[in-house]
């Protein structure tokens, strides 16, 4: 029985990636950065909150795809207080991340 072979720009469901977020909108409410930080570290991914302002949080976010695609769906759900119209992400090549992480506190 032939087994699938994952095309080489597949991502290994099991493998750990890096991703930058851009979170797009209404999400300047001083909470947003906080609860960001809580749902990743529910998710058990690092990374860190890079800049946040009234249109724009950027972060990135080191973990397992799918867990990548939780934190995604979390933020475009995101608290009351924002709404968040787009997130653009993007792979990115890091050294090492420790536990989330905000420095736009």
């Amino acid at each position: 029985m032939d087994h699938p072979v994952m095309p080489d720009h597949a991502a290994d469901p099991r493998t750990e990636q890096s991703q930058s977020f851009a979170v797009l909108g209404d999400v300047g409410a001083p909470i947003f950065a906080a609860w960001i930080a809580r749902h990743a570290r529910r998710l058990g991914l690092r990374g860190a909150i890079l800049s946040h302002d009234a249109g724009r949080v950027e972060l990135v976010v080191t973990g397992l795809p799918d867990l990548l695609d939780a934190m995604a769906l979390g933020c475009s759900l995101g608290p009351q207080e924002v709404w968040v119209e787009r997130i653009d992400r993007a792979d990115v090549v890091l050294q090492s991340l420790n536990e989330f992480a905000s420095i736009a506190d």
